[in-house]
């Protein structure tokens, strides 16, 4: 990617080199765009100190159809949910010391990692891990934000993940990119062509109400995987008090 005064180049893998009026890079939280105009993903990423993994298998039993069934104790959270076509989604969150995870991209060593961190005889864990040793489809990532001073630099800009991820925990990915490209869509026809003022307008619009989204994220980080049992004790509680009906609305909104 090279960026002039009139345009930005780039050159495609497998489609060559093109030139763009701008370039909106919406690509996830470990964005190539934000890499290469904005520096290395470690710049801007805030550790909420957990770990995820998820994978998806066929033909596991029991399947509880509708129901997201989890496992806790302290530092970890074992879960699934069944899919379409006879499919389960586990999803695995648990604490993880960096000298334990060595590299993100050792993928040889992640059911490793998670034979150590939750391959116990205790409820559904060691099934679980038999049935991902026949996929290779497998997740796994710190569990982070990004969080960055500027979300456009020159004709680039970033939405969604790329720019303001909150996290995988709480989702809202689809929901802000969507919101994100509204926005910033809207901005760039109230400015005229004039680019610089309407990627600011877009961030200004949306700075604080990200905000407030990251904030809540990083607060709710630790009810998937709570550290300590009476964190968890308590965390249970609250699930069960949500039962309630009205109580979630209205506590938490």
């Amino acid at each position: 990617m090279r960026e002039w005064n009139d345009c930005v180049d780039l050159e495609f893998e497998q489609a060559g080199k093109r030139k763009f009026d701008l370039v909106v890079g919406a690509d996830s939280l470990h964005s190539k765009v934000r890499s290469l105009v904005f520096g290395p993903h470690d710049r801007f990423e805030k550790r909420l100190d957990y770990m995820v993994t998820a994978s998806e298998t066929t033909g596991y039993r029991p399947r509880d159809d509708g129901v997201y069934v989890m496992f806790s104790d302290p530092g970890r959270m074992v879960g699934r949910v069944t899919l379409r076509d006879d499919l389960t989604l586990f999803l695995f969150v648990f604490t993880l010391d960096a000298v334990e995870l060595g590299s993100l991209s050792d993928r040889s060593g992640h059911k490793a990692v998670l034979h150590a961190r939750c391959g116990d005889n205790v409820w559904e864990c060691l099934r679980t891990l038999d049935a991902l040793e026949h996929t290779n489809d497998l997740y796994f990532d710190r569990v982070s934000q990004v969080r960055m001073p500027k979300w456009s630099r020159g004709r680039v800009a970033l939405v969604g993940d790329a720019a303001y991820c909150v996290s995988l925990m709480v989702g809202q990915g689809s929901t802000l990119v969507i919101t994100g490209a509204y926005v910033l869509a809207s901005e760039l026809k109230k400015s005229s062509g004039r680019h610089i003022d309407g990627f600011a307008n877009y961030e200004k619009v949306l700075r604080a109400f990200i905000g407030v989204k990251q904030r809540g994220a990083e607060r709710f980080a630790g009810a998937f995987a709570p550290k300590t049992r009476w964190r968890l004790f308590l965390r249970n509680q609250i699930i069960n008090v949500a039962a309630i009906p009205g109580f979630a609305r209205i506590t938490f909104g």
